[in-house]
């Protein structure tokens, strides 16, 4: 049986959560939480005798590590898949675990690049399953349910009828196809234009591989909707700057930093971004035909021959991908798979990329616990690259998201 318990609030330390009896004191065990993110799930395996003890006499969780108070969720009104709850282990993962997961309002995910993995799951979806459909629709009411755009920022601070970056834009891909003209769409179209440096590039300041999923992507599925040759331009500018910005020394970076210098060299989720974006890009804009895309369709085929050569014989990716001694990676896995397979669907990958991606798909299967989040992923990069190779895995949300991608794609499902 697992302690289940999901975060309320971001959180930048690095935590110890102390779990006892609430009539004995007898110790349970601990939690490890390091660096959460909003809506993040975390579990504590129980045996036999701390399960009967947790169900019988309750549980006190009490923080042993810490310098302030970590906010969880802990009663109405806040969901029941939110609170506290014990879950039994032997209920088993897998395909149907994920996509019932996904297709609930309750895999919401902070609005931003994390949401947005799960809302283009549930847009991929939505073409075969009306589950997935319905869930799609209260997630974007969640967040432009009442005309505008109601959420917070990655600090928590209420950022309505704003965007706060770059990362912040990949909601309205979703929001683009399903509410052509919901009035938010105004806002993505002022922060791209605003953030546009002399190269044509969106940027908040560093140059990041996230943006061409992020910004380039959702460009691409309003030019589309909208018939913009202009904003289909500039969807390929923000692709082909990040191609050649971003890469250096046969190596894909997360980040460019102002002052020229890279960072983030060969991590998994830089080539999911990198990746999704080009392939997400071009398959919207070839079927606009709005703009040229053999020069996105042959960075992603660079890109993925660099990532079909680097995965492990278990089907992942390391989390640097040149350096097994960094771990599995499960959502930069998924990702990477994901575009992988879409690209492959769309005919401008060849069949390595699919070999690849649906060895990804067996690996990563086993990876989804019992409540259908993928586990095995490193955390969000807040706590910066010594994180990252630490070892440190959690449950993803955004994997989660990225892992159902990948399952749309390889059955042929699209928007």
């Amino acid at each position: 049986m697992v302690l289940r318990i999901t975060v309320a609030l971001d959180d930048r330390e690095e935590r110890l959560l102390d779990v006892r009896s609430a009539a004995t004191g007898s110790r349970l065990g601990s939690i490890d939480i390091r660096f959460a993110d909003p809506h993040q799930r975390f579990g504590l395996a129980l045996d036999a005798a701390g399960a009967r003890a947790a169900m019988e006499e309750g549980v006190d969780v009490r923080l042993a590590r810490g310098a302030t108070p970590l906010w969880i969720f802990a009663g109405p009104p806040a969901p029941a898949a939110h609170r506290p709850h014990l879950l039994p282990a032997s209920a088993g993962g897998g395909p149907g675990v994920l996509f019932r997961r996904l297709a609930a309002v309750d895999s919401a995910q902070p609005f931003g690049w994390m949401e947005g993995c799960v809302l283009d799951a549930l847009t991929d979806l939505a073409s075969a399953f009306p589950r997935a459909r319905t869930a799609l629709e209260r997630h974007l009411d969640l967040y432009a349910g009442r005309g505008g755009l109601e959420y917070e920022d990655p600090r928590g601070q209420v950022a309505d009828g704003r965007i706060y970056g770059v990362e912040a834009t990949l909601p309205f891909a979703a929001l683009a196809r399903l509410r052509p003209r919901h009035p938010a769409l105004e806002l993505a179209l002022a922060a791209w234009r605003e953030r546009t440096d002399d190269d044509g590039c969106v940027r908040d300041g560093p140059t990041t591989a996230e943006g061409g999923y992020t910004a380039g992507y959702p460009m691409a599925v309003i030019a589309r909707r909208r018939g913009s040759p202009e904003l289909a331009r500039a969807a390929v500018r923000q692709q082909l700057a990040r191609r050649d910005r971003l890469i250096a020394g046969g190596a894909l970076h997360l980040r460019q930093l102002e002052d020229g210098r890279r960072t983030f060299r060969h991590w998994a989720r830089a080539y999911a971004w990198y990746l999704l974006g080009l392939v997400r890009t071009a398959r919207e804009l070839d079927a606009s035909g709005l703009a040229p895309t053999a020069e996105l369709w042959a960075a992603a085929r660079a890109a993925a021959r660099t990532a079909v050569d680097t995965q492990a014989a278990d089907g992942l990716w390391a989390c640097f991908v040149d350096a097994p001694e960094s771990g599995p990676e499960a959502s930069g896995s998924a990702g990477i798979a994901a575009a992988l397979a879409v690209g492959h669907r769309a005919g401008a990958l060849d069949r390595r990329a699919a070999e690849a991606a649906t060895r990804a798909w067996a690996a990563l299967t086993r990876h989804v616990t019992a409540d259908g989040w993928l586990a095995g992923s490193s955390q969000a990069n807040k706590g910066g690259e010594a994180l990252q190779r630490g070892g440190y895995r959690v449950l993803s949300g955004s994997g989660t998201g990225l892992l159902g991608q990948l399952g749309a794609a390889l059955a042929g499902l699209r928007p």
